[in-house]
């Protein structure tokens, strides 16, 4: 019997395709040990031998094409983030379960996130693949057992927690906030979106929508030589590494002002940008402008997901702590041990740092903090009235520099086994907010 793994690549055009492929031989490598490995890409699906077949919206495909002696599976490798909308549109022409594989490169590992939600919200059942940074031969074991043993299965999500009884002065939090959503939620999120309207009247928030050409004009408006500018540039260029030069630091600067501009226009208190929104049009990011908000007290988050913000306003009210919106980016399930990163993280929760390029368009100014180790929670509010919840603690063990993602970058260590399986299957999209935990 012949095992074969049309492996279906998903990847951005964002990410660097040398750099994507080359990282990846030792994973394809390793799943040449148990099975012959053919490449493809989503244009092709529906190409493909469909054993490849299965169940499809609920008509029976039996596989077509496949030879005696042949054991046939199609695996999604979700190679880089800013797939997830790709992987949407073909997700019709997939066999049932879905079968996912990701990795710790490229933000791999939190576009899969997204989509295995997406999928359980959808009814679709799907068995998500993690491999670890060192690709051990018992991962490859276990694949070879899930994707071809006799108890291959598939992912079997578990129910969220109940929102806990919020106290009075969380509560009046929420209902003072105004938060902006500039440019609207990135077209990545598909499983992310939330019922405004209930939650305005559930809680009193509100929300204020923002043209991103706002944002835009009032970068345009914010001249070079701004005082602010200039004195936010002398604090700072001592922390440039890389190839960032005073004159990226200035232009992160002239974003971080437009957006108080906003922020005194709406009188916000919390806001969620669109992010890469802006790379074309101001040639900047605004990850050094989060970090500064968040400092200043406005709590400020990344690519117009409102949960992940949501979790933000709730850990500052409810726990008085800052908190990291941060990308799961690898796990490894022997040391019970998930890394996080990102690109922005305010500077009050760390005790150095440096400033690189943002990871996935080498543009702009990415801050790439150095936390301290200790005891942290992982806090995620979602679901569409925003009345799902998850939180668990453990300790943050150290610190990493992987170049093949997000420039602040830590390792998270679960107490236990079941604490470790069920941050995997609880379908709560990709973002999570980590934070300080009371000894």
């Amino acid at each position: 019997m012949q095992n074969i793994v049309n492996l279906v690549i998903f990847a951005s055009n964002l990410h660097d395709n040398g750099s994507v492929s080359q990282s990846r031989q030792p994973l394809f490598e390793g799943i040449r040990r148990f099975a012959r490995l053919e490449v493809t890409y989503p244009s092709m699906l529906s190409t493909l031998p469909s054993s490849m077949g299965g169940w499809i919206d609920g008509i029976e495909r039996p596989g077509e094409n496949i030879k005696d002696g042949e054991r046939r599976k199609t695996v999604c490798f979700i190679a880089t983030g800013g797939t997830e909308e790709m992987f949407r549109d073909y997700v019709d022409v997939l066999p049932r379960p879905v079968l996912l594989l990701s990795d710790g490169l490229h933000n791999s590992f939190a576009a899969s996130f997204e989509i295995q939600t997406y999928l359980e919200q959808r009814g679709i059942a799907s068995t998500l693949l993690n491999a670890p940074l060192d690709y051990d031969e018992a991962f490859f074991e276990d694949m070879e057992l899930k994707l071809f043993g006799d108890d291959a299965g598939s992912h079997a999500p578990c129910s969220s927690d109940p929102l806990p009884r919020l106290k009075r002065s969380t509560l009046k939090g929420f209902e003072k906030s105004r938060i902006g959503l500039i440019g609207s939620a990135s077209g990545w999120l598909i499983s992310s979106g939330i019922d405004r309207k209930a939650v305005e009247a559930q809680y009193g928030t509100k929300f204020i929508d923002i043209p991103l050409r706002e944002l835009e004009d009032a970068f345009a408006e914010t001249p070079s030589d701004n005082p602010a500018t200039a004195g936010l540039r002398q604090k700072m260029e001592p922390y440039l590494t890389g190839d960032r030069t005073p004159d990226d630091l200035r232009e992160a600067a002239r974003m971080y002002l437009a957006l108080r501009q906003l922020v005194s226009k709406y009188s916000l208190t919390a806001l969620t940008l669109k992010c890469f929104g802006i790379l074309r049009s101001c040639r900047t990011t605004a990850c050094l402008a989060f970090a500064l908000l968040n400092d200043d007290g406005i709590v400020a988050g990344c690519e117009g997901d409102i949960p992940a913000l949501w979790s933000m306003i709730y850990v500052r009210n409810a726990y008085g702590q800052q908190g990291f919106m941060a990308n799961p980016a690898s796990s490894n399930r022997r040391e019970l041990t998930i890394d996080f990163a990102h690109c922005t993280i305010p500077l009050g929760m760390v005790h150095g740092y440096r400033l690189h390029s943002h990871f996935e368009s080498g543009m702009g100014i990415g801050v790439a903090g150095s936390v301290p180790s200790g005891r942290y929670r992982i806090v995620k509010i979602f679901g569409e009235k925003l009345d799902q919840y998850y939180e668990t603690e453990g300790d943050l063990i150290m610190n990493t520099n992987i170049p093949q993602r997000c420039r602040t970058q830590v390792r998270f260590r679960f107490p236990d086994e079941e604490a470790f399986d069920r941050f995997f299957s609880l379908g709560k999209g990709n973002h999570i907010i980590l934070c300080k935990a009371a000894r």
